[in-house]
C-alpha cells in the first residue's frame, strides 16, 4: 500500500511539474515572439528613421540648395521662401522645404551678413506595425525627421590669394620665390609657378593638374596641394559696390585724379587735381568714418592713410596705393593686429589695376645708389621703405602690381631706379584677388620691387568687407558654401 501511495504521489508531482514546464515553455515562446516582434519593430523603426533623415537631406539639396545656387546675388530672398514637396517612389517623401535668410548674426554693421541662409526640410516615411499587443497592429506608422543646413554665399574674401591667370599677357611666368610667404588660402585657375623656396602656410590649390617648377629648393607646403580644383569665375565690374556705395565721386570724364586720404577718426579727406599734374592740396570734401558703407570713384584714385570704420573703396579706373594703408590700432611697422580685437575693415576694389606707386614712402630711392632697405637704420623707417596694406584687394581689369619696374627698354620710360632697386616688403594683412597676376618683384637691376609677407585676415572668412564681390559661376549664379549641417531633435 505504501508503495502504491508513493507512486501516486510521484505521478502527481510529475503532472504538476509537466504543467509548470509547459507553462514556462509557452511563456518563453510568447516572450520570444514578443521580443522578436519588438526587435522587428525597432529594426523597421530605425530603418525608417534613417530613410526619413536622408529624405530630408535630399530635400535640402534638391530644393533648398538648388534654389540658392540658381540665383544671382541680387535675386536672393530677403525673407523666407517655402518650396514644394516631393514624393520619392518606394521610399517616402520630403516636405516643408524652407529657405530663410539669417538676420540674427548682427545689428546692421560689419557683423551683419545678408548672404547667409538657413535651409530646413522634413523627410517622411512609413512602415507596417507588426508589434504584438499594440493597438496599432497591422497599420502604417509614420516617421519624420528634419534636417537643417546653413549656407553662405561665397565671396572673393574667402581666398587670401586668388587669380584667374598666373602668366602675364606676354605669357611670362611670374614665380613664387624665396622671399614669398603666404599665410592663407591660395588658389589660381591657372598653372602656379614655384621657384627656389617659397613658403605656403595655408591651403594651396589650382584648377590645373600640376605646378610649374624652376630650380626648386626647399618649397614648403603646410597642407598637401590640391590639383584640378573647380575654377572661380571673375566678373568685369564691381556691381555690388556700385549699387551700394553711399558716396559716389565723379572724375569729370576721367580728367581728374581723386586722392582719398584716410585720417582715422578724423574721417576721409577727398582731394582732386587734374590728371597728369603734380598733386596739390585740393580738398573738396571730408567724409565721416563709415560704420558700414562704400565709396566709389568713377575714374582713377589714390589711397593712403589710417582706416577707421568698415567700408569698401572702389574705382572704375586704376587705383594707386601711395603710402601705408593701416587699420587704426594696428602695428605701425608691419600692419599686424589681433583679429578678435580689431573692429575696422577695408576693401579696395578696382575695375582696372591696383598699383603701388613709386614714392619715397613706398621705398623709392632718394640716392643714386639704393643700398637696399635692409641694413643700417632703414628697416626701422617704415615711412621710407615697404608698404603696409590692411585690406582685402580686388583688381578686376588686370593686376595688383607696382609702378616703374626698371624695364629700361620701354620707350619714353619716366623713371629708372638704382641697382639694386629693392623697395622693401609688402606687408599684407587681408587678401588679394586679381584677374591676371601682376609683378611685385622683378630681376631687373639685380632686383626691383618687393618681397611678399602675405597674411590672411581670417575675419574675411566669416564676413567680408562691405559690398565685396561674390564668387559666381559662368551663368552669374552665386556659389554657396555649406557652413553647418545637422538634424533637429524629433518632435515628441
Amino acid at each position: 500500500m505504501l508503495r502504491k501511495r508513493t507512486l501516486a504521489r510521484d505521478n502527481g508531482n510529475i503532472l504538476i511539474m509537466s504543467v509548470i514546464i509547459m507553462a514556462l515553455l509557452v511563456a518563453t515562446g510568447m516572450g520570444y515572439m514578443r521580443w522578436s516582434s519588438d526587435e522587428r519593430w525597432d529594426s523597421e523603426y530605425e530603418l525608417a528613421t534613417v530613410q526619413a533623415y536622408f529624405l530630408a537631406q535630399t530635400g535640402l539639396i534638391e530644393q533648398g540648395l538648388l534654389y540658392l545656387r540658381t540665383r544671382s546675388p541680387t535675386d536672393l530672398p530677403q525673407g523666407t521662401v517655402f518650396l514644394p514637396p516631393k514624393t520619392v517612389t518606394g521610399v517616402g517623401s520630403y516636405l516643408n522645404a524652407t529657405v530663410r535668410r539669417v538676420t540674427e548674426l548682427g545689428s546692421g554693421d560689419v557683423f551683419q551678413r545678408t548672404d547667409t541662409y538657413d535651409l530646413f526640410c522634413t523627410g517622411r516615411t512609413e512602415f507596417m506595425n507588426h508589434q504584438l499587443g499594440s493597438r496599432g497592429y497591422g497599420t502604417k506608422m509614420r516617421v519624420e525627421r528634419t534636417a537643417k543646413m546653413r549656407a553662405r554665399l561665397r565671396s572673393f574674401a574667402n581666398y587670401m590669394y586668388l587669380t584667374n591667370f598666373e602668366a602675364t599677357k606676354y605669357n611670362e611666368i611670374i614665380w613664387f620665390w624665396t622671399y614669398d610667404s603666404l599665410w592663407g588660402r591660395t588658389h589660381s585657375n591657372d598653372f602656379i609657378g614655384l621657384k627656389y623656396s617659397p613658403h605656403f602656410y595655408g591651403p594651396i590649390s589650382t584648377s590645373k593638374d600640376k605646378f610649374l617648377y624652376n630650380s626648386p629648393s626647399g618649397i614648403y607646403f603646410k597642407y598637401p596641394p590640391i590639383f584640378n580644383a573647380p575654377p572661380v569665375m571673375f566678373p568685369t565690374t564691381a556691381k555690388t559696390l556700385r549699387a551700394g556705395a553711399q558716396e559716389w565721386i565723379d572724375s569729370r570724364d576721367g580728367r581728374m585724379m581723386t586722392r582719398l586720404r584716410m585720417k582715422g577718426d578724423g574721417g576721409i579727406e577727398v582731394h582732386q587735381y587734374p590728371l597728369g599734374t603734380t598733386p596739390k592740396d585740393s580738398l573738396i570734401k571730408v567724409i565721416n568714418p563709415l560704420g558700414y558703407g562704400g565709396i566709389f570713384v568713377d575714374g582713377q584714385c589714390e589711397v593712403e592713410g589710417v582706416v577707421s570704420g568698415n567700408m569698401s573703396i572702389g574705382s572704375s579706373g586704376d587705383m594707386w596705393l601711395i603710402d601705408n594703408i593701416r587699420y587704426d590700432g594696428a602695428n605701425i611697422y608691419n600692419g599686424w593686429f589681433v583679429e578678435s580685437e580689431m573692429q575696422h575693415m577695408l576693401g579696395l576694389i578696382s575695375e582696372q589695376n591696383i598699383i603701388i606707386r613709386c614714392t619715397v614712402e613706398n621705398g623709392k630711392s632718394e640716392d643714386d645708389i639704393n643700398d637696399g632697405w635692409r641694413g643700417g637704420s632703414r628697416p626701422q623707417m617704415i615711412d621710407k621703405h615697404s608698404i603696409i596694406i590692411d585690406a582685402g584687394m580686388v583688381a578686376l581689369g588686370e593686376s595688383f602690381t607696382f609702378q616703374y619696374q626698371n624695364d629700361d627698354w620701354a620707350p619714353g620710360y619716366e623713371y629708372v631706379g638704382p641697382t639694386p632697386d629693392e623697395r622693401g616688403i609688402i606687408h599684407l594683412k587681408g587678401a588679394v584677388t586679381q584677374t591676371r597676376r601682376g609683378y611685385v618683384h622683378r630681376s631687373n637691376h639685380v632686383g626691383t620691387g618687393y618681397g611678399k609677407d602675405y597674411h590672411y585676415d581670417f575675419r574675411f572668412d566669416e564676413r567680408p568687407p562691405p559690398f565685396y564681390l561674390e564668387a559666381l559661376d559662368d551663368k552669374g549664379h552665386g556659389l554657396f558654401d555649406i557652413v553647418t549641417w545637422s538634424e533637429l531633435p524629433p518632435k515628441k
